[in-house]
């Protein structure tokens, strides 16, 4: 069952629970430091791909990214975030948006889900179930432009929508996902998970594994055998065609992190 305290305690997260951006900078940053992206276990072994993507059982999904604390997609590592921003008191909304894809086309827009955030008049993207490299800490909808970790981001508008920007050490600024400032409802995506899989045959991703975590100053990705390392915004592709590398690489990045609080635990 959700429960606010295991989670935090989970995420290592020791600090202050009030509504405020520092609150959401800090539980931001913890939840991509300690819980990976993962598409490699949705759906888990026996279980079926759902009809609807976004109508998650919350208790289950708690139980599995949580309490056993393996990585998720984008549907669970968001849906969980979002409640418990809610639960601290945070204005949240559900947002979809459309991914960049290596040919230059967006995905459909209810391919990801993250969740905005209200505070004091202004607006903040929180996502922290993307599958590669992006924003560790909360994103202002703004165009200016936003330094992290070697990195910049900026979110532009055009036509009514808002498009995520992002630009390493090495490349100019490269589109992350668009999306349209609307609240979406889980219903939204009844149909959709048919459709989704056609648009994957189609850009030859089904099927192919997906792994993320954040690290202290940028991310570590994994597409298949194709492992991008950005570090403080310098960027490092390599294909792992020896087994032994790739499971090493796949150990990395899914690896149990012990949190501060479970350290002062021990001692």
């Amino acid at each position: 069952m959700f429960d606010t305290r295991v989670y935090l305690r989970r995420l290592g997260y020791c600090g202050p629970v009030e509504p405020t951006i520092d609150t959401l900078r800090r539980l931001h940053r913890d939840h991509l430091l300690t819980i990976p992206y993962d598409n490699s276990n949705f759906p888990e072994e026996g279980e079926t791909l759902p009809d609807n993507l976004a109508d998650l059982d919350l208790d289950a999904t708690f139980d599995k990214i949580v309490v056993r604390a393996l990585g998720g997609i984008c549907f669970e590592l968001n849906l969980l975030f979002q409640r418990l921003l809610d639960e601290l008191g945070f204005d949240t909304m559900a947002v979809s948006a459309g991914v960049i894809q290596d040919r230059g086309v967006f995905s459909p827009d209810l391919s990801h889900k993250f969740t905005v955030v209200t505070l004091d008049g202004r607006r903040w993207l929180a996502d922290v179930g993307f599958s590669g490299p992006s924003y560790v800490e909360p994103l202002r909808l703004s165009p200016e432009v936003q330094p992290q970790h070697g990195c910049r981001f900026r979110v532009v508008e055009q036509d009514g929508r808002h498009t995520v920007l992002r630009s390493s050490r090495v490349g100019g600024w490269q589109p992350v996902y668009r999306f349209a400032l609307v609240e979406r409802r889980p219903a939204e995506w009844d149909g959709f998970t048919e459709r989704f899989e056609q648009f994957l045959d189609e850009s030859v991703m089904a099927s192919t594994t997906m792994m993320c975590r954040a690290t202290e100053n940028g991310h570590h990705v994994l597409v298949g055998k194709r492992y991008l390392r950005v570090e403080d915004g310098n960027e490092r592709l390599a294909a792992l065609v020896d087994p032994v590398e790739y499971r090493q690489t796949v150990d990395y990045i899914l690896r149990s992190v012990s949190s501060p609080c479970e350290q002062r635990e021990r001692t």
